[in-house]
């Protein structure tokens, strides 16, 4: 028999366009007419982020030092562009030495590059700052849902307010202690469904005592339905980031346009080079702030529980 989780008709709906699921739905409370098994909606949005993310897997970064990673990406492209621009000197620069006309050239080529590669890392800054926002914002929204819901089952009759009670805290103890650890390492918890269907189980079969008691559980069901959704959008957060196409676009850019600053033949070497560490190191410094900001549940800026 499967578990079923009551959630409203437009929730439903975005989940099985999202998703592609059908679902399985049922009219368990008149205020409630559509559940759906969370188990498959959990099998299945594994499935989906796990393909989703395929193409360029950063993961292993979060695993370092912010202060190393930003050594190692700003360090990178800084050792291209000096070994790039010593290659240049000796291949080309010096036979064709130093020409106002032919840098000014350069000049406009790299402008407009500058300009829409600019616009474009800007707006996927932007964006990741945007998201582990909305993602914190989430996970403030469902620990305030728990703490509701806790506070209405606490009106329950008993035995029924007991064992809720001591169920909730079950699942609390596991999201902090077990599901947490493992969000941060980019792995979906699944076994907290199972103390949320017990939960439910208990939940759907209260029986209400009185007009009072009947509008209490309608108010807790709506709390639950509420909170399920809630739980279902973190979930769905876990490995969510950067298409791997965008990631594509951000270091190639990166590489053009350090690549561009070879063109220029200046007479003192030095100043030159020093121009090439310092639009590196500016370029490493945006694509490490967009890289510690990708995923909202990893590395040093990831959300707490």
């Amino acid at each position: 028999m499967l578990e079923l989780v009551d959630i409203p008709h437009q929730t439903y709906n975005t989940l099985r366009n999202s998703l592609g699921v059908e679902g399985k739905f049922r009219n368990i409370h008149t205020h409630f007419p559509v559940g759906i098994d969370l188990r498959n909606i959990d099998r299945l949005a594994v499935e989906r982020n796990n393909n989703y993310n395929c193409f360029m897997d950063f993961y292993w970064i979060y695993e370092v030092s912010g202060v190393w990673i930003f050594i190692l990406i700003t360090g990178g492209f800084t050792l291209f562009g000096i070994v790039g621009l010593r290659l240049a000197r000796k291949l080309f620069h010096q036979s064709l030495g130093y020409d106002g006309p032919r840098n000014d050239q350069v000049t406009s080529f790299m402008s407009v590059l500058v300009l829409f590669y600019g616009i474009t890392i800007g707006l996927v800054a932007v964006g990741t700052w945007e998201n582990l926002s909305q993602v914190e914002e989430k996970v403030a929204r469902e620990a305030a849902s728990l703490a509701a819901l806790y506070r209405d089952i606490s009106s329950f009759p008993e035995p029924d307010r007991a064992e809720l009670k001591q169920l909730l805290k079950k699942y609390t103890r596991y999201t902090i202690d077990v599901a947490w650890p493992l969000q941060q390492k980019g792995i979906q918890p699944k076994d907290g469904v199972a103390i949320l269907n017990e939960f439910q189980d208990v939940l759907y079969g209260t029986k209400p005592l009185d007009k009072k008691d009947e509008i209490l559980l309608g108010e807790t069901l709506r709390m639950y339905n509420d909170y399920v959704t809630l739980r279902r959008m973190r979930l769905m957060s876990v490995n969510g980031g950067l298409p791997g196409i965008i990631w594509m676009v951000i270091i190639v850019g990166a590489l053009l346009t350090i690549s561009f600053l070879w063109f220029f033949v200046m007479e003192q070497f030095w100043l030159q080079n020093l121009m090439t560490v310092l639009v590196s190191i500016f370029i490493g410094t945006m694509i490490f702030l967009i890289a510690i900001m990708d995923h909202p549940f990893r590395g040093k800026l990831s959300v707490d529980a």
